[in-house]
């Protein structure tokens, strides 16, 4: 994300998401419910025999044959975490490393990645119980979530689906071997939701996101944006006379000119920014925490890039990228939309100075 007036490296966004590059580790660890601090003593303990490094998605752990799974147990109590490791022990020993987290410390703690399925012992009828699962879905949208209450007011409980749980688990009815099975059931349907989205949110020409995948996770980036009062900026870019490169190349040059283009908005933006192929020549890529240089810098950075491209990279065509830029405060933003067409305008600009120069 960009910090005011700089565009530094940020925790990186891999596209399509990451769901599939599953560290692991080996040994055996026994399940326990530990706390953020032995947590970090752990892993510091460890670090000199294995890489550490956990994408903010899921974490396998090796045990014997068994694949260990990180469950994190969100409450304000701590009995709430005792019973879900002592319903795991007896129905599935060593198959499951339960940490607890306050919803509070949670997003922190879910950050730091590792985990592989949530269950938020919170009530469904309190407003923060709702804020807080928002908050940690958007932190880590491949990780599945699961609701244990106390309520059967299955009206709470059909919202909490809505809004993206995988399954609502009643106190009452809990027993080790539902608890167990519900919790690899949610895993699995996760991954294969997961799946799913990647092939109707992602273009299958640059592997980055397309349309609809920009605007569904730039909606949702605008809703935690509007909590920090951040300021988005949105990049229109433009792949300059595609139809030149394919009557001069080929359709499959001008393919290959497509990807070129993607690859070099990757490099120009942090790996945490959302980049996307809208369409036919046209990308775009929504920036969070933007400062007043940010647009300049960025341009810069093109302009470098884009030559440094053409002088190496030996094409039969000259790649050339069109930018516009578009900055709002997120807390007085409607919608992504009306910021896209606001940088699309500015594209339009940038294209027609180009034309007049030269």
């Amino acid at each position: 994300m960009v910090a005011r007036g700089q565009h530094h490296t940020a925790e990186r966004r891999v596209l399509p998401p990451r769901r599939t590059d599953l560290e692991r580790r080996a040994g055996e660890r026994r399940l326990e419910l530990i706390s953020l601090e032995q947590e970090r003593r752990d892993q510091a303990e460890r670090r000199h025999a294995t890489d550490r490094r956990h994408p903010a998605g899921r974490r396998q752990v090796e045990v014997g044959h068994h694949a260990q799974l990180a469950v994190l147990v969100v409450s304000q109590h701590d009995e709430a975490a005792l019973r879900v490791r002592d319903l795991l022990n007896g129905a599935a020993p060593d198959r499951f490393a339960v940490a607890a987290a306050a919803p509070n410390e949670s997003p922190a703690r879910l950050a730091r990645g590792g985990v592989d399925v949530v269950l938020l012992a919170v009530s469904l009828s309190e407003r923060r119980g709702f804020a807080t699962f928002t908050e940690l879905r958007a932190l880590a949208p491949t990780v599945p979530f699961l609701f244990l209450s106390n309520s059967k007011d299955e009206r709470h409980g059909l919202e909490a689906l809505r809004a993206g749980a995988q399954d609502v688990l009643l106190n009452s009815e809990l027993d080790g071997e539902r608890l167990a099975r519900a919790l690899r059931h949610a895993i699995e349907r996760n991954r294969l939701h997961a799946a799913l989205l990647d092939l109707a949110l992602v273009d299958e020409l640059t592997g980055l996101y397309n349309r609809r995948g920009f605007l569904t996770l730039a909606t949702r980036d605008l809703r935690v944006a509007r909590r920090g009062d951040e300021t988005l900026l949105v990049a229109f870019a433009d792949l300059d006379d595609l139809k030149g490169v394919n009557d001069s190349a080929g359709h499959a040059g001008g393919d290959r000119a497509l990807r070129d283009t993607a690859s070099l908005l990757r490099r120009i933006f942090r790996d945490s920014d959302l980049v996307a192929r809208i369409g036919g020549d046209e990308y775009a890529v929504l920036v969070r925490h933007a400062g007043p240089e940010s647009a300049g810098v960025l341009a810069a950075r093109m302009e470098r890039q884009v030559r440094d491209f053409n002088r190496r990279a030996g094409r039969p065509y000259q790649v050339s990228i069109s930018l516009g830029f578009a900055a709002h405060k997120a807390s007085t933003l409607d919608s992504v939309a009306g910021l896209l067409d606001r940088a699309d305008r500015a594209l339009y600009r940038d294209k027609r100075r180009k034309h007049d120069k030269g």
